[in-house]
């Protein structure tokens, strides 16, 4: 047998009240958790001052970030395999004290940013969130600088984006699925270029570095390869090369902001 209930008028209000409370209480969503600090991310900021916050990729992932520093111009820092912005902390104090402005964030299944279930390769998505982020900062010139896995989305993974320039640190090729765009579309990127690495790296093999610099589509590009091993980060963290490598990086963007 089928039973009604009929609702009075101070139930039906007593019970909307209710549902407006629960909806209150339960987070809306990922982002209804204040992101981490910079030092409670990595342990220590470094004497770094920055802003934490998420970031949202087009295909719904939550990234962490950090901006500091000001100026009109950005530089979004892409992180090594297996690590996360923590590694950039040091190199990010060089850039602000230069005047610009940085954003550095963990890709996807790294650090502080969300493990997705699929799509865990998506790498460009999550540069293009954090490309979003420093123009929503003001930015109006804006540099992609990754190192190694980094360097590599920022070659092949960002041919869609519209920035000022690319300079990627030992970074060559991503596996298969990586993203949206392949190596084919490297001809695609025309904006200003820089690829720094050392002619030893077994990570980087010279030959595929050069390979990269001859494909990439701009007019205006330059490598530059060291003699040893270094890689990645170390390029500008703690190589023989690190004051150089930092000059001429500097150099390079503001050249061209």
């Amino acid at each position: 047998m089928e039973t009604s209930i009929r609702y009075t008028k101070p139930m039906r209000h007593f019970l909307a009240c209710l549902l407006l409370c629960v909806a209150a209480w339960v987070p809306t969503g990922a982002t209804a958790v204040a992101p981490p600090s910079l030092e409670e991310a990595c342990g220590s900021a470094s004497g770094l001052s920055a802003r934490s916050s998420w970031l949202q990729t087009s295909d719904g992932i939550r990234l962490f970030s950090i901006t500091a520093g000001r100026g009109s111009t950005a530089v979004v820092l892409a992180h090594q395999g297996g690590a996360s912005l923590c590694g950039w902390v040091s190199y990010a104090k060089t850039l602000v004290r230069a005047g610009l402005r940085v954003i550095a964030f963990d890709f996807r299944g790294y650090g502080t940013s969300e493990r997705p279930e699929r799509r865990s390769l998506l790498l460009g998505s999550d540069l293009a969130a954090a490309v979003a982020q420093a123009h929503a900062s003001g930015a109006t010139h804006i540099f992609l600088l990754g190192a190694s896995m980094g360097g590599a989305a920022v070659v092949q993974n960002t041919a869609s984006l519209h920035v000022a320039g690319r300079i990627s640190l030992s970074g060559t090729r991503l596996w298969t699925g990586y993203g949206i765009n392949e190596p084919r579309s490297l001809p695609r990127i025309r904006a200003p270029f820089l690829y720094i690495g050392s002619r030893d790296d077994a990570l980087a093999p010279l030959a595929e570095a050069r390979g990269i610099v001859q494909r990439i589509g701009a007019h205006d590009k330059r490598g530059v390869f060291y003699a040893g091993s270094f890689h990645g980060w170390d390029l500008v963290d703690a190589a023989p090369f690190a004051a150089r490598t930092r000059a001429l990086v500097l150099a390079w963007i503001r050249s061209r902001s």
